[in-house]
């Protein structure tokens, strides 16, 4: 059974990639190991890398008193522009992002998220954009301390 980390991230792919513009394979990853056709952007790749999970421990969050833990899982959603106007183009993605996340808000009992950030990624020493920007989201979950695949209470 896999890690409910797993589970979390594939729901969030899910629900990007129901976006109608984001709805194409490759549109939206877990992850890539290839460079980005330009034919496919603009993009959007998920992923956890940006950051380390935290965990503490919450006692007696089992339904027979096992300890849990509750968890901050740092979720990134990096946006791969298309346009040369990398800013209003970013904003324009946002908006669609920030839709689809924030009915995510809590998907159940257990899974909260929260956005943190946002940035448009500009070269420092001309200004000029990368063609790249990321959405910064807590999730909070949590699970039993002896199986990370069963959430807990």
């Amino acid at each position: 059974m896999p890690h409910r980390r797993s589970l979390i991230l594939d729901a969030y792919l899910a629900r990007l990639s129901a976006i109608p513009e984001f709805s194409a394979p490759n549109k939206v990853a877990r992850g890539r190991y290839a460079p980005i056709p330009q034919e496919f952007l603009p993009a959007l790749t998920l992923t956890w890398a940006e950051g380390s999970e935290t965990a503490s421990v919450r006692p007696c969050s089992g339904s027979n008193g096992e300890d849990g833990y509750d968890r901050q899982l740092p979720l990134s959603i990096i946006v791969h522009l298309r346009d040369a106007d990398a800013d209003r183009e970013f904003d324009r993605i946002c908006v669609l992002i920030e839709q689809v996340m924030g009915r995510a808000i809590v998907i159940d009992q257990v899974i909260e998220t929260t956005l943190r950030s946002s940035r448009l990624y500009v070269d420092p020493r001309t200004g000029l954009p990368l063609g790249a920007g990321a959405l910064n989201y807590a999730v909070s979950y949590k699970t039993l301390a002896a199986d990370p695949t069963i959430p807990a209470l």
